[in-house]
């Protein structure tokens, strides 16, 4: 048992024996003298476990935590980022400048954005602009192709 617990319970028991000393009748010494040395035997018990937990729970004074010292960017350090950024962007320089597997492109092709390669559209020189301009629009849609 803890002794916080003890304690609380010989107090209730000093308590409950103060009362019933109190209220005994006077004319019973011998039952009174031992309820007396009962109680008295209830504070020596509570004496006792005050000074055994007090001695065994001396609380070391809170430590004050340290404070985080700032750390600064030295120029050594400073110069070894730069250095290793200038070598990341050699390195993104070379590697596409030459992909590997990559289709040479010509004058008129560009790369849509799922990476195929598509023409661009060029105007036709025997043809008009707009459709108003055709006598019959669609026409060539619907006309049968000779093989």
């Amino acid at each position: 048992m803890k002794a916080k617990k003890a304690l609380k319970r010989l107090r209730s028991v000093e308590a409950l024996l103060s009362i019933v000393i109190d209220q005994f009748a006077a004319n019973e010494r011998s039952v009174r003298a031992m309820l007396d040395s009962a109680k008295a035997s209830v504070i020596r018990a509570k004496a006792r476990i005050n000074s055994l937990s007090a001695a065994r729970t001396v609380k070391k004074p809170p430590m004050m935590a340290k404070q985080a010292k700032r750390r600064h960017l030295t120029s050594e350090g400073r110069g070894r980022i730069s250095l290793a950024a200038k070598k990341r962007w050699a390195a993104a320089k070379r590697t596409s400048a030459r992909t590997v597997g990559a289709p040479v492109k010509s004058a008129g092709e560009r790369v849509t954005r799922s990476g195929s390669p598509t023409l661009r559209r060029t105007k036709a020189v025997g043809r008009p602009l707009a459709p108003e301009a055709l006598s019959e629009p669609n026409r060539e849609r619907h006309e049968p192709q000779a093989n």
